[in-house]
């Protein structure tokens, strides 16, 4: 049975917040995405847009949700020190991530770097890994039928990127990758035939630069082709492209393939 999946875009960003007039056609928050499936929150990475999905959150009444973590840099993770939900004892929060993850986010999250530690929150936190390549579902009796795959990305200090299936609907979430080595034909069949392909659009075609485990617009469209994914959305901007670059980006990427969207925080997308 088909369904409808509704992403709503909360930060566009890579590295660092922009709180400038310069970024507010797009957005000046790090990244974060949320998937509405009506009865299930999925959120994609905790970047600083989380703050206010987590407002959000409390207005609505919502009281579970499902974070799926890419990796632990704090462009990723940062908007889970505000988050409103944290300091609700009626919330249950989910949080997902690579081997070892819960230490070093419960260390990061702590008394000596932030008043309230991880530990101590008076939501309901419980910690899940994932594996590369072994799929699983999302929580028992949360969003069933929903299928989730990770798969170990290219990234400094590791990082890992999520497909997810359910009514007929997919996903593929690809931030912070270098498409070097073998890591092309490999994304290209993770995420074969998905409907949406979100990519790391953090450099410019001209300023490539290896070993720091990003990537371009240009070269999302072409793995986005190679997959035969319906549209690829392209985010994790980096904090010295302005409106106007981004603007420029977004014309060029359109008319090499109708299939790309440049991202803007508050934009909703129907899958």
């Amino acid at each position: 049975m088909n369904e409808t999946w509704k992403l709503t875009i909360w930060g566009v960003r890579g590295s660092f917040p922009v709180p400038d007039p310069d970024f507010l056609r797009y957005g000046g928050n790090t990244s974060c995405l949320s998937l509405d499936r009506g009865d299930t929150l999925v959120v994609l990475d905790a970047g600083s847009g989380l703050a206010a999905l987590g407002d959000r959150m409390v207005r609505e009444g919502r009281r579970r949700v499902d974070i799926l973590l890419s990796h632990l840099h704090l462009d990723h993770v940062m908007g889970l020190f505000p988050f409103a939900p944290r300091y609700d004892r009626r919330c249950e929060i989910h949080l997902y991530g690579r081997p070892g993850f819960a230490g070093e986010l419960t260390h990061l999250i702590g008394s000596s770097l932030w008043p309230v530690d991880l530990a101590d929150d008076r939501a309901h936190i419980l910690f899940h890994e994932v594996w590369d390549g072994k799929p699983f579902l999302l929580a028992e009796g949360a969003a069933p039928g929903l299928r989730v795959t990770a798969m170990e990305g290219n990234h400094p200090g590791g990082c890992c990127y999520y497909r997810l299936e359910g009514g007929g609907r997919s996903l593929v979430y690809a931030l912070d990758c270098e498409l070097s080595g073998d890591m092309a034909p490999r994304l290209t069949d993770f995420a074969r035939g998905t409907g949406l392909l979100v990519w790391d659009a953090s450099l410019a075609a001209g300023d490539r630069k290896p070993g720091w485990g990003h990537s371009t617009w240009e070269e999302g469209l072409s793995l986005g082709r190679a997959a035969g994914a319906e549209r690829v959305l392209m985010t994790h901007y980096a904090r010295e492209h302005t409106d106007v670059f981004l603007h420029s980006q977004e014309l060029l990427a359109g008319q090499a393939d109708s299939r790309c969207i440049f991202a803007k925080e508050g934009t909703v997308i129907e899958l």
